[in-house]
């Protein structure tokens, strides 16, 4: 049977979806647990359903790389559970130009303990960069107070009066 009563000789029709008749004790094993009302449209691990709106986490305010300075970090902890999916950072020096393919993540990116990525290696910067195309990441739920931590290295040494502005923001779903 079909949800919306065509019949077609068996053949499915574009848009129709199939139904199997349950029987009447299948059908009370399916049914699932009441959800409380203030879990709202998430997931049983309490993370917003996907094809929802993305929630932003900023990061520790902007930094800086400076004289013989290479390495530095970002920190961010989520006040309520969060599970990331885009990550996009920015480095440039004082006149404003774009420095991001000086800057590396090395040697990962953690979640609380958890590593992020099949194995740890130096992350070119520039793969998170706001115009970088695919680069949606799986990362592991972040709870409350967790710390999101992303260690950075500048790939030459600062000079004198040299000065590397970085930042990063991180958008994923999260409790509402």
């Amino acid at each position: 049977m079909y949800d919306d009563d065509m019949q077609t000789m068996g053949l499915a029709t574009v848009g129709a979806t199939v139904r199997a008749p349950l029987s009447r004790f299948a059908s009370r094993l399916v049914s699932a647990a009441p959800r409380p009302s203030w879990i709202g449209n998430t997931s049983d691990q309490g993370v917003s359903v996907p094809q929802e709106e993305l929630d932003v986490l900023p990061f520790t305010a902007s930094n800086t790389f400076q004289q013989n300075q290479q390495s530095g970090s970002l920190t961010a902890y989520p006040q309520r559970p969060f599970r990331g999916e885009r990550l996009i950072l920015t480095a440039f020096d004082q006149t404003g130009a774009d420095r991001l393919a000086a800057v590396v993540i090395d040697p990962a990116i953690y979640v609380g303990a958890s590593q992020v990525g099949a194995s740890q290696g130096t992350l070119a910067g520039v793969a998170f960069a706001a115009t970088a195309f695919g680069v949606r990441l799986s990362m592991p739920s972040a709870g409350q107070g967790t710390r999101i931590y992303i260690p950075l290295r500048l790939l030459y040494n600062p000079g004198q009066g040299d000065e590397i502005t970085y930042a990063a923001t991180l958008f994923g779903r999260a409790v509402r």
